[in-house]
């Protein structure tokens, strides 16, 4: 009896401990099907004991992960000790139809395959009668024109419709290399009825300008962002259920796709390979001369300022002007800054370049200056045409008797002419040894004073070198911003983008305060008081890494900054945003 007893109590033990060896993954969705922009919750559970995580790269092909959480518990019963491990996934499907989640490999086991089925369409074309109903989040993209000429204007029009509480959307566009893309004005709130289903409208417009030729796939827009979720907290039922049941609220994540956009791009017709090229619904040249006499005394200069104007282009497309003259010989040519204006018309990008040249010549003639043309190509017409300014004779007068000529840009100086000092020679003689003793004198004096000098310029040398190496050893602290208000904004915002261009924060942080400053005519001495004004989450959070590389140091990239903050706005911080019919969305 008692081998009996012990040969149970010995198979009992062994098969305790056989379980943990059957270790095994399983998966489960929390449903089968699903709309577009709705999400999925994907549990993978393990059974034994794991340190490892599952391998999910396999479900980015045909999903996005918003979210994961994962969790262990153990369980105690009569067939022993039980250990697992889920993990929890929150799932967007990228696009519409019959999508399979691959077996995942964790710790030497794999899942289960399972398949989700995304009916309907996130964009554009509503379902048609008696198939199934519009999803409750969609998005519709139009472009015009669909045939464009490389790097020409293309309008976007991107339109969210909702019939659900949207919060914190954030909408993603960019072209990806394959164009440049830049959003026009704010947007747009409305609504509509479709389908019978009553919707908001979000209306977000965009200019693309496509860098290549031919066929160009551009990924659709991505919304992101929370929608509410009502649950019930009360248990009961009835006339008292209906007034408990909507206490508690949440929310969950989606992400809707919309489709992506094809553009058919034309290449640069014959005749327009070589050079600029400016593919435009308008250009225009002007000019203004100073003076308008065109008329300048021998050494001084006359000026003109070039205006040249495209309707569908940005002011970076519009070709170097001063590369489009040719100074007649003895004219020199002496260009300023460029200044460059982007502005919207009507829908339209319209680039500006104002480009100013002084002339000077240092004797008195006739100079004629060509006409300028520029070439461009009209896209409403496909006709090649020019924009151009008649050709001027600049007239140099003699400078006045007894007056110098303005000095070469090299700076020379004639030497002075010999002067007599008596018209007797014998004088002159007589006179000599006195003037070689007092010039001997002199000599003396200018060299100690040479000497002196030169000392004191070595002294200023060290000190300028020992200031400099104690900047490079000192830790970088911002500048302060007392006198920002009084500093060009255009100026402080090109300082700033090119202290990202370089990469260097400190720099960065300085000039994007100086930036604020004189934008908002208050100073700004925190990154915060920015982040808050904006109020735009992808921004706050590189102001806050930009903080972070400033006094935490390590390296620092500033291409995504100067990406995101392209512009502000010319008044005081906003206060509290108006009310919109829907909570704005962040660019």
């Amino acid at each position: 009896m008692k081998g009996r007893v012990a040969g149970a109590v010995l198979a009992l033990c062994l098969g305790v401990l056989a379980v943990p060896a059957r270790a095994a993954v399983t998966a489960r969705l929390s449903s089968s099907q699903v709309t577009p922009g709705s999400t999925v919750q994907l549990t993978l559970r393990y059974d034994g004991l794991t340190t490892s995580e599952p391998d999910l790269a396999p479900l980015r092909r045909n999903f996005d992960i918003l979210g994961t959480s994962s969790s262990t518990s153990v369980q105690i019963g009569t067939g022993g000790t039980m250990d697992s491990t889920e993990v929890d996934l929150t799932l967007a499907p990228k696009h519409a139809g019959r999508l399979t989640i691959p077996p995942l490999a964790w710790d030497g086991q794999r899942s289960p395959a399972l398949t989700l089925t995304v009916s309907g369409s996130s964009s554009a074309a509503a379902p048609d009668a008696g198939t199934t109903a519009p999803p409750a989040i969609f998005i519709v993209s139009h472009v015009t024109p669909a045939h464009p000429y490389v790097q020409s204007q293309v309008r976007l029009t991107v339109q969210i419709f909702t019939d659900e509480q949207l919060y914190h959307g954030t909408l993603d566009f960019s072209g990806h290399g394959a164009a440049l893309v830049k959003q026009i004005g704010t947007d747009h709130y409305a609504s509509t009825m479709r389908d019978g289903r009553p919707y908001q409208v979000i209306t977000r417009r965009y200019v693309l300008f496509p860098l290549r030729s031919g066929t160009v796939h551009l990924a659709g827009p991505v919304l992101d962002g929370q929608v509410a979720v009502t649950q019930s907290a009360s248990p009961w039922s009835g006339s008292f259920g209906s007034f408990f049941g909507q206490l508690v609220q949440s929310t969950r994540p989606i992400e809707v796709h919309g489709d992506p956009i094809v553009l058919s791009v034309r290449p640069r017709p014959p005749g327009q390979r070589s050079g600029y090229w400016l593919p435009a619904r308008q250009v225009t040249l002007s000019a203004q001369w100073s003076p308008t006499t065109l008329r300048a005394q021998a050494g001084n200069p006359l000026t003109v300022t070039l205006h040249l104007r495209a309707t569908g282009l940005t002011a970076g497309q519009l070709p170097n002007l001063t590369h489009l003259i040719t100074p007649p010989a003895g004219l020199s040519t002496y260009p300023d800054q460029p200044r460059l204006r982007n502005t919207m018309q009507g829908g339209e990008m319209v680039g500006e370049r104002d480009q100013t040249l002084a002339f000077i010549a240092n004797r008195a003639g006739h100079y004629s200056l060509p006409p300028i043309t520029i070439h461009w190509w009209d896209t409403r017409t496909n006709q090649a045409r020019t924009a151009s300014i008649p050709g001027r004779t600049l007239t140099v007068l003699a400078a006045p008797s007894g007056t110098p000529a303005a000095a070469s840009p090299l700076g020379r100086v004639p030497a002075p002419a010999a002067r007599s000092e008596s018209p007797h020679p014998a004088a002159s003689a007589g006179r000599a040894a006195p003037r070689n003793a007092s010039a001997s004198a002199a000599l003396r004096r200018w060299q100690w004073v040479s000497a002196g000098l030169a000392a004191l310029w070595l002294a200023t040398i060290g000190a300028w070198l020992a200031t400099g190496w104690v900047r490079r050893h000192r830790r970088a602290a911002p500048a302060p911003v007392e006198r920002a208000v009084r500093l060009d904004p255009a100026r402080a915002r090109a300082a700033f983008r090119a202290a990202c261009a370089r990469n260097d924060p400190v720099a960065a942080r300085h000039h994007l305060l100086l930036w604020a400053s004189s934008a908002w005519n208050t100073p700004q001495t925190r990154l915060s008081t920015i982040a808050r004004a904006i109020s735009r989450p992808e921004l706050t959070e590189r102001l806050r890494e930009l903080e972070r590389a400033c006094f935490g140091g390590g390296s620092w990239k500033g291409e995504a900054l100067a990406q995101e903050l392209t512009e502000l706005a010319s008044r005081s911080p906003p206060g509290h945003p108006r009310d919109e019919p829907l909570p704005p969305l962040y660019s």
